[in-house]
């Protein structure tokens, strides 16, 4: 059974330039210094809609996952809106929606994703909620809510 991980941020930025620094792989690289490196993503990669990219993760230092996929489906810059599918490792989905959006003077970025890894799928949706609002706390987000539901 599949989870779905909701994790919403607020950020006193214009909308555009949250989008733009999403698409940045550098930046994602540097939300998860610490806690994870990537290899495999050239510096100054930016998301393009129909690209596949190939990386080996390693966690803490000690934990490497080798040849995960990440297959950006969808790219909307004017709507502020990218689509990837990832899998890789037992993890047979990891379909990410993220979204940005004016809210008042600010822009709200929300992270949905649907996480499937058979017996396994509580852990990763857990770990996911984390990494994502690890990744917001590092951006320095004024709020984040996050919630996990059945997909």
């Amino acid at each position: 059974m599949a989870a779905l991980v909701e994790v919403t941020a607020l950020y006193d930025s214009d909308p555009d330039e949250v989008f733009a620094s999403a698409l940045q792989f550098d930046e994602l690289l540097d939300a998860m210094s610490g806690l994870a490196v990537y290899e495999g993503l050239p510096p100054g990669t930016v998301a393009e809609e129909g690209k596949t990219y190939t990386v080996d993760v390693t966690f803490w230092g000690l934990i490497k996952m080798k040849g995960h996929v990440m297959h950006v489906e969808k790219l909307d810059k004017a709507n502020r809106v990218l689509q990837s599918r990832e899998s890789g490792n037992g993890i047979t989905r990891w379909d990410h929606h993220l979204s940005v959006r004016p809210e008042n003077t600010c822009a709200r970025w929300v992270d949905r994703i649907v996480v499937e890894a058979g017996w396994q799928t509580p852990f990763v949706a857990r770990f996911a909620r984390f990494v994502y609002t690890r990744r917001h706390k590092h951006r320095q987000a004024l709020e984040i809510t996050r919630q996990i539901l059945p997909a």
